[in-house]
């Protein structure tokens, strides 16, 4: 199963192009290009296509990267999704603050909240783990869910609270921790909640220096996970971009916890404007114990 971002999600973005590990992208009126390492095949457009753009991202061999901007940026740059407002930076890491292939994760997250909010006639608890700026976390409120939104980094927390400010919405908790230690304290405390998401990094270190490898822990982390969703009428999204890890394996993951109905496994990725071709981004796996 595929999850393609549709071409009419975002009127002001557009996915122009893609190969020799590049993507051309049109986004709130300026073309950009962007690496993107899967873009393992040849560009489409000609050149003089590519040669418009007036932003461009640039990868370092520490992983960093920077930006040559031809032109000044406009003030604001500012992406509407139905009546949330995302505002948008281009950071060194060459995002911008939200990923395109996200929106149809956006829309089963709020079918999933409103099917819960009916089902249990009050608004569902949910949590997003690893949120960065907080673009699911925005779609489950407006659905009507009673949001955690969890991210140990300050700076994206602030960016995210800033598109609730400017979307208006005020049901999200936004808390800077681990996400571990949020689903430890939270059990502790004898929180439990209704529904999650989760795209937990490859690797990395935590706070005092403990070693995420995604292969090695992901495992013991959906134990911690399923400690705190309730056992009946509950969802959990899972999302990868673990090299090596293939859709089947985030579905037997999940698969060992028995209160899932359903198991649902695909790629995520955008497809381009003119032509038919998807450009992947990562993997999934969702699932809910309720028909």
């Amino acid at each position: 199963m595929n999850l393609s971002t549709s071409k009419l999600a975002f009127k002001d973005y557009q996915l122009l192009d893609s190969g020799e590990g590049m993507k051309l992208e049109e986004i709130c009126g300026v073309r950009l290009q962007r690496p993107s390492p899967q873009a393992i095949w040849k560009k489409t457009l000609k050149p003089d296509e590519w040669l418009k753009a007036t932003s461009i991202c640039s990868r370092s061999k520490d992983g960093g990267g920077q930006w040559q901007h031809i032109k000044p940026l406009p003030r604001e740059m500012t992406l509407r999704y139905q009546d949330i407002r995302f505002n948008l930076k281009l950071t060194n890491f060459g995002h911008c603050g939200i990923f395109f292939e996200q929106v149809p994760v956006w829309l089963w997250l709020e079918e999933q909240v409103k099917t819960l909010k009916t089902k249990l006639g009050r608004a569902p608890k949910v949590a997003n783990l690893f949120g960065y700026t907080g673009a699911a976390s925005l779609v489950m409120a407006k659905a009507g869910a009673e949001v955690y939104h969890v991210d140990s980094a300050k700076g994206v927390l602030d960016w995210g609270q800033d598109n609730a400010k400017i979307s208006q919405i005020e049901t999200i908790k936004w808390i800077q921790e681990d996400a571990q230690k949020f689903l430890i304290n939270s059990y502790n405390k004898g929180l439990r909640l209704d529904g999650m998401l989760a795209d937990p990094p490859s690797w990395g270190h935590g706070a005092k220096k403990e070693v995420w490898e995604f292969e090695k822990n992901i495992s013991g982390f959906l134990d911690k996970v399923h400690s705190i969703l309730q056992p009946q009428n509950s969802f959990f999204f899972l999302s990868s971009h673990t090299h090596g890890v293939q859709q089947e394996a985030l579905k037997n993951v999940l698969a060992q916890d028995k209160r899932w109905r359903e198991i649902v496994c695909g790629e995520l990725g955008v497809e381009h404007s003119n032509d038919p071709r998807v450009l992947p981004a990562g993997i999934f796996a969702h699932a809910k114990s309720y028909s």
